[in-house]
């Protein structure tokens, strides 16, 4: 996105870009996904999962506005439950400047759909220009309609299938080929919700033929990248790189149980072309990604689940 600007007598300044706060909301898991149902306790391994997969979005700077609703301001939005239960409307909610929110859970469905997102709607948005504009832009300028070229939302939500066998962990090293990798899932998930495949100023960037033809992805990739039939994600099997090593598509339409997939060059370019300030994100020291040979053995069992 680019910066915001703010105009004083004779001078026009632009609001130095900051990094990018994912804020997660637990208030909606009410079918024990995040938490004990029980004991009302925070199930601590798969909260700091969530965290470690909001870390790969940890290079995303920009200048959102804050949403601060004062005297006469008034929005409210509305979303699909997290944990599947009645829709949410949530009205005048204050997020901080630089932060989205996500409301996160999960419950049991059809076994084979890994989970889904999504930023709902905003219902209205009443009141000052500034705080009209917050809500709808962020303060990023054209982010909405044909002419988008940036992007900015509130925030969203992730529901996540509870009838898979996941694989709750860093390390790879347990990870086997019955079992969908939440950490991966996560990531791609919060992705959505950062524009991939739902942003305007995607959507004005793909051509007739259903390819994705973003300046920094024409860069990096030497011509258009084939879309999946929703124009949602890359074709299924779109190959990159992450870290230097061939890897498939993080945002492609599914992954393969038993398999660990982080963004690639290819996923980042998009999000730069989506309007973020990008920078790549290394691996966190404590994750164990594919070993000598670990990649090896993963591949050789590929049962695929679909994500949203």
């Amino acid at each position: 996105m680019k910066p915001a600007l703010w105009l004083l007598p004779g001078v026009l300044l632009a609001l130095p870009a900051q990094a990018l706060n994912i804020e997660f909301d637990y208030t909606y898991d009410t079918r024990g996904f995040f938490t004990d149902i029980a004991t009302g306790m925070p199930i601590v391994e798969r909260r700091a999962l969530l965290e470690e997969a909001a870390s790969f979005y940890s290079g995303f700077t920009d200048s959102l506005t804050a949403i601060a609703p004062q005297a006469g301001d008034n929005w409210s939005v509305r979303f699909t439950h997290p944990s599947l239960g009645p829709i949410v409307t949530l009205t005048n909610p204050s997020i901080a400047a630089d932060t989205i929110r996500i409301h996160v859970g999960g419950s049991s469905s059809a076994p084979g759909v890994l989970g889904f997102a999504g930023t709902g709607t905003v219902l209205s948005a009443t009141g000052s220009p500034d705080f009209v504009d917050a809500v709808m832009h962020r303060g990023q300028g054209q982010t909405l309609g044909p002419e988008a070229r940036d992007y900015a939302t509130w925030g969203g939500y992730i529901w996540f299938n509870a009838a898979n066998d996941w694989h709750f962990g860093s390390d790879i090293s347990q990870l086997t080929p019955d079992n969908p990798d939440f950490l991966t899932t996560a990531i791609h998930e919060i992705g959505h919700i950062l524009g991939f495949g739902t942003a305007d100023s995607w959507l004005t960037q793909i051509d007739a033929n259903g390819h994705f033809i973003g300046a920094s992805v024409l860069a990096l990739n030497g011509q258009p990248v084939e879309l999946d039939v929703y124009g949602m994600h890359w074709a299924e099997g779109t190959m990159s790189t992450y870290q230097g090593q061939p890897q498939e598509t993080l945002m492609d339409p599914s992954t393969p149980r038993g398999e660990r997939q982080l963004p690639t060059a290819l996923d980042y370019a998009a999000f730069s072309d989506i309007g973020w300030q990008v920078t790549p994100v290394p691996e966190p020291h404590n994750l164990a990604l594919f070993g000598t040979g670990a990649l090896l053995v993963l591949i050789a069992a590929r049962r695929r689940n679909t994500r949203a």
